[in-house]
């Protein structure tokens, strides 16, 4: 049972994401779902709970930390809180804003 409180838009997108640390590292990953409080994105790697993360896309970027990670066959889907976006300044982007 989907418990959010916030509507969460459907996207697939193939972005970078890096995970802040020494050293920083990028992958390839796209995005899944987002709402305005956070993102979920797939990629081929496993990430630590509570890593910040940047995800760069065309653009724009965001910053977010990891709230919680599961395993998808080959690869793991993660779903961040965000921190920081530079493109949203107002409401929720719709899925065709991103």
């Amino acid at each position: 049972m989907d418990t959010r409180i916030e509507p969460r838009k459907p996207v697939r997108e193939n972005v970078t994401v890096t995970i802040l640390g020494h050293p920083d590292v990028s992958v390839a990953c796209s995005i899944t779902d987002f709402s305005q409080a956070g993102i979920c994105i797939t990629l081929g790697r496993e990430i630590a709970s509570g890593s910040a993360v940047k995800v760069n896309w065309d653009e724009h970027f965001l910053v977010g930390r990891v709230r919680n990670i599961s395993p998808t066959g080959t690869s793991y889907r993660v779903g961040l809180e965000l921190l920081y976006c530079s493109k949203w300044s107002g409401p929720m982007p719709s899925g065709a804003e991103l």
